[in-house]
């Protein structure tokens, strides 16, 4: 096998690592976005996806999309995951500024030093009810593990696993 840059480890890494490092990037990531994410629950969520590749051969991964509140500022709010993903070496990727739209909102991805592709997007709720709960989306993608502790069924995970 070979590495790159956005796989460094490809379908290396065991399955607790890749898992363990998913749920500390969702924490992390919703911890510096400031905003209420009100369905994630680290302790319960299972977000085992059953297909990815590792060069030529089968793995699995953990994805995950997540809804959070309205940002009053998105483009500050893009601007601070930017920095702070930057400080710990990211790779940023494409950004998209729609802050002139009716429901302005910006959309950043980056992918972290061991593969896991975060996509994080801020909406102003510019239009709608102030208290709805899906104006801001984090999406989350682990790197793939050959791992074959985990077979692609997704199964609840205990609080003591994460």
């Amino acid at each position: 096998m070979t590495t790159d840059s956005e796989h460094p480890f490809d379908g290396t890494r065991t399955a607790e690592v890749v898992e363990k490092d998913f749920y500390d990037t969702i924490d992390d990531t919703i911890k510096q976005a400031g905003l209420a994410f009100p369905t994630w629950d680290r302790a319960t969520e299972d977000g085992v996806m059953p297909t990815c590749a590792a060069g030529r051969k089968a793995g699995n991964k953990f994805s995950i999309t997540l809804w959070g509140g309205s940002s009053p500022d998105p483009k500050a709010a893009v601007e601070k995951i930017k920095v702070y993903w930057k400080s710990k070496g990211w790779k940023i990727g494409n950004i998209f500024d729609e802050t002139d739209a009716p429901n302005p909102g910006m959309q950043i991805g980056a992918t972290s030093p061991t593969g896991i592709l975060v996509v994080f997007g801020p909406t102003k709720n510019a239009i709608g009810p102030q208290d709805k709960a899906d104006w801001t989306m984090i999406q989350v993608e682990s790197d793939c593990t050959l791992d074959p502790s985990l077979n692609g069924v997704p199964t609840p995970k205990t609080a003591q696993s994460r």
